[in-house]
């Protein structure tokens, strides 16, 4: 069995390392320009509103406005992604 278990850890594929998180470092709130810091503030207002609409006691109609507030907040964090890329219109 401790034969089987070496043979198999040698042909396994190697194992890759993820990338840590000083791989890709993001902007922090103090380094955006106003208009994306606005547009992300929106969003997190949007997404907050969303989830309080999913407490108990949900409704369909609770559910179909949560939708559209989430859909809001993702299509805000779009804008404020297309804002950060140079040339892009917040």
């Amino acid at each position: 069995m401790a034969d089987t278990t070496a043979t198999l850890a040698r042909t396994a594929a190697p194992i890759l390392s993820l990338a840590g998180r000083r791989a890709a470092p993001t902007p922090t709130a103090a380094a955006l320009p106003s208009e994306v810091a606005a547009l992300v503030a929106q969003a997190q207002v949007a997404l907050t509103g969303s989830l309080a609409l999913l407490q108990p006691g949900v409704t369909a109609q609770s559910i179909h406005q949560a939708t559209g507030r989430a859909i809001r907040s993702a299509t805000l964090l779009k804008r404020a992604c297309a804002g950060l890329v140079e040339g892009g219109a917040a």
